[in-house]
């Protein structure tokens, strides 16, 4: 099982990896965007608007962190390819695949450069900071 990150402009086009038919694709957008209509059949479509932030108040929200944490477990659990794409395919869906293959999907290598908010959130929900670090 792999996951990758990509620009929300290949969705469309299928410029990703082939996801096959065991797959899920997760959505991050920014919230006065429209969600790009996917090229492959995903099985499962997870969509989250958030900016590309560290404010409380646009960027991803204890909730949406919850729920893509949720949304990993579930696809390594089901053996899902993942695909996850934002507006430029680097910050907010690299968070999510940075923290993809610490929990054990496969690294397909492509370029990311990590939202730390994203990711702190995302490794809390899934008890993986460190002890004696919250955030």
């Amino acid at each position: 099982m792999f996951i990758e990150n990509c620009a929300m402009f290949e969705i469309p086009l299928g410029k990703h990896r082939d996801p096959g038919t065991n797959s899920m694709l997760i959505q991050v957008i920014d919230p006065d965007l429209d969600f790009p209509v996917p090229k492959h059949n995903f099985k499962e479509i997870r969509q989250y608007k958030f900016l590309d932030n560290d404010s409380d108040q646009t960027g991803i929200n204890n909730d949406q962190a919850q729920q893509i944490a949720r949304s990993l477990q579930f696809a390594l659990k089901q053996k899902m390819n993942v695909i996850v794409h934002c507006v430029m395919g680097i910050c907010r869906s690299g968070a999510v695949v940075e923290v993809g293959t610490i929990i054990g999907f496969e690294d397909t290598g492509k370029y990311r450069q990590p939202n730390t908010r994203v990711k702190k959130m995302l490794m809390k929900h899934l008890n993986l900071l460190p002890l004696g670090i919250d955030f």
